[in-house]
């Protein structure tokens, strides 16, 4: 019997599942990030900051350019891929799938550890974090 996890999110929400082969998903964990809702300008100053540099005699101001949202997208990112560490060496899983939109399952692929990452078996770069658990299921390989 085989401890499969399969992990489906986006920014805003991630999702993690247990299964057996080709059993039906049973929901383990619903991680939100709430920030990731928020509008951006409730997330950012109505200015830009500015740090001052010095070079000789001249001084001049430097703009910094942040995005809130994907700071914080890669704050939940690394908190998911912690999660996953966490859990496979505690013995949760054995082997782990993910479904997730392109640009997040990038970087969450680079956010795992070498472990999490050879213990993936499988890829989706598609957003199923909003399916019922059976909808999800039918997207996933029948033996994970």
């Amino acid at each position: 019997m085989a401890k499969i996890w399969v992990l489906v999110g986006d920014g805003s929400r991630a999702r993690f599942f247990r299964t057996d082969r080709a059993a039906p998903l049973e929901e383990v964990e619903d991680s939100l990030n709430p920030v990731a809702r928020e509008p951006e300008r409730a997330l950012q100053s109505d200015r830009k900051g500015q740090s001052v540099r010095r070079s000789g005699p001249v001084q001049y101001a430097q703009v910094g350019e942040n995005d809130p949202k994907s700071e914080d997208e890669r704050r939940f990112v690394r908190s998911l891929a912690e999660r996953l560490r966490l859990a496979r060496l505690a013995g949760e899983y054995e082997r782990l799938f993910i479904a997730a939109p392109p640009d997040f399952l990038g970087e969450l692929r680079q956010a795992l550890d070498t472990g999490t990452r050879d213990a993936v078996v499988g890829e989706l770069p598609k957003d199923l974090s909003r399916m019922k658990p059976d909808a999800i299921r039918r997207h996933l390989p029948e033996l994970i």
